[in-house]
């Protein structure tokens, strides 16, 4: 690839839907996402692959595949996860929750705080 990599994997990818999330958190706090293959449908029918990424905006967090070892991530630091691999993101390495499926047949500009219980 070029110089600027985005640019060229953007011209490669056809989008044909998003659906973003907010999470406004304060520690302990775990949000936890499936494979995109068990949520791919519920986001757009028809779907087959749902690629998958997080910006933090403020602040600090962990954030890794599951049953991996975590990275730290920092306010301005991207993670993705194009494969559509399971992962979670936490305010500690090492936490999990139960990924809860009923979020992503809301509407789209659905916006929620992280409520799971730390497992």
């Amino acid at each position: 690839m070029g110089a600027d990599a985005l640019s060229e994997v953007l011209r490669a990818v056809r989008l044909s839907s998003a659906m973003f999330f907010h999470l406004d958190v304060r520690a302990p706090w775990v949000a936890e996402a499936p494979a995109s293959a068990a949520c791919a449908s519920a986001v757009l029918p028809g779907a087959q692959h749902v690629i998958e990424y997080h910006v933090v905006v403020d602040g600090r967090c962990w954030g890794g595949l599951i049953d991996a070892p975590s990275v730290r991530l920092e306010a301005g630091d991207i993670i993705a996860f194009p494969q559509g691999s399971a992962h979670v993101l936490s305010s500690a390495p090492g936490m999990r929750s139960i990924p809860d499926l009923s979020v992503y047949g809301q509407a789209r500009g659905w916006s929620a705080s992280a409520h799971d219980a730390p497992r």
